[in-house]
């Protein structure tokens, strides 16, 4: 085998093994994170978290979890695993969806919080699309009611 050849062969190995496409949805989400300058969550703030809310369904815990450790491109089960509920599918969705969005998109609804706010969460095949953590900020809330009146 000649040299180019063997050359060839090891650059298609050596990159066959590399993440692209959505294999960086989930596992390498923590690289987008950083390279985003969004910090690193330890495994016990987010368990923490999620426990509260699964115990009191307390807003603040769920708005940390989806600001801090929901990112867009992950699954169902993975958004589901990070809040510790199983979300609702909602078959009457139409109202949520604009012009952004497809006829097959899926919303699916978390919660509701200990004051009765339901989370809507619109995924495209199976991933969550067009999640923004900024909308979870603890005043982003009432700065969204301001500008509206």
């Amino acid at each position: 085998m000649g040299f180019r050849r063997r050359l060839a062969m090891s650059l298609i190995v050596g990159l066959s093994s590399l993440p692209c496409g959505c294999e960086l949805a989930g596992g390498g989400a923590h690289l987008i994170d950083q390279l985003a300058g969004r910090p690193v969550v330890s495994k016990e703030e987010q368990s923490r978290h999620r426990a509260a809310y699964v115990e009191h369904h307390n807003r603040s815990d769920l708005y940390w979890l989806l600001q801090n450790c929901v990112t867009t491109g992950m699954g169902v089960h993975e958004v589901a695993g990070i809040i510790g509920e199983t979300p609702e599918l909602e078959t009457q969705s139409q109202w949520l969806k604009q012009a952004d969005y497809r006829v097959d998109d899926k919303v699916y609804k978390f919660g509701p919080d200990n004051q009765g706010q339901s989370i809507y969460l619109l995924f495209r095949e199976g991933r969550l699309i067009n999640h923004n953590p900024e909308e979870y900020q603890p005043d982003a809330f009432a700065s969204q009611l301001k500008r509206s009146s």
